[in-house]
């Protein structure tokens, strides 16, 4: 189970989510699991262009005392399933009123969790309860960081709130990765704080950064990952790469593979 991090909105945590979700279903026919913890809906909008009739979300979900997990799973691509989410104010009261208890995620999710590779969990902005409950499931954390020290600032406060949050439940602190976000080799201050970021984590931080394109956001309108959408832009490529180093794959970036034929609307 991997959950994606930040306190702060705009960092790019929900696309990264959304476009490695797609890179290991397709590029690396891995099962995935997408679980949209964010009320904004987010993650389900960049992998579906239609709306999700499914009243089934992650919100109530999390609040149902017991559930029947298929009836919230959405196929959305070969080897890719999402639970959605969308604001319903009665629901979103109940989650943020939820007692701080352990393993609630994984207990809702059941026996779902032994057919998938991997559970991607995107967690609301801000440390509110939705966040915590995806850290608590999490056995990696991925901390996305959009370049500027306000990303660094957050970046710390969502590690200091969650060793609290940790040691109040009386487990240890999941693994931390973290990955850079909208980075432009070009500028300065991007080559810097790299470098400030690597002191802190030094080999936490992947070495492949997503670097800033406008063909990110045009896909997540259309409801596809950027390799679906432009596989030949350089974002497209970074994500690619990405997906490779988090497997452990060797091997250059002019050996990814060129996607699955067909895209998805």
């Amino acid at each position: 189970v991997i959950a994606f991090v930040n306190q702060k909105g705009g960092t790019g945590k929900t696309t990264i989510a959304q476009n490695l979700a797609v890179c290991f279903g397709l590029r690396h026919n891995k099962r995935v699991l997408c679980v949209d913890l964010d009320p904004q809906g987010n993650l389900g909008h960049g992998l579906v262009s239609d709306q999700i009739n499914n009243p089934k979300t992650a919100d109530r979900l999390l609040v149902v005392p017991k559930v029947e997990i298929d009836e919230y799973i959405n196929r959305v691509r070969p080897n890719i399933d999402l639970i959605h989410n969308k604001f319903q104010k009665d629901l979103r009261e109940a989650v943020d009123r939820l007692p701080l208890a352990p393993n609630l995620l994984r207990m809702q999710l059941g026996s779902s969790l032994r057919r998938y590779d991997y559970v991607i969990v995107d967690t609301p902005a801000g440390l509110c309860r939705s966040t915590q409950v995806g850290v608590d499931a999490a056995d990696q954390v991925i901390l996305v960081v959009s370049c500027g020290m306000y990303g660094l600032k957050g970046m710390i406060a969502v590690l200091d709130w969650m060793a609290g949050i940790q040691k109040r439940l009386v487990k240890p602190m999941p693994s931390i990765k973290v990955v850079l976000n909208n980075y432009d080799e070009r500028r300065r201050f991007d080559r810097e704080f790299i470098q400030e970021i690597r002191r802190l984590f030094g080999d936490g931080l992947f070495n492949t950064h997503i670097r800033t394109s406008t063909r990110i956001i045009e896909a997540a309108a259309r409801g596809v990952a950027v390799i679906e959408y432009d596989n030949s832009c350089g974002a497209a490529q970074d994500f690619e790469w990405l997906s490779r180093e988090f497997l452990g794959m060797a091997g250059a970036k002019g050996e990814c593979k060129h996607a699955a034929e067909g895209c998805w609307g």
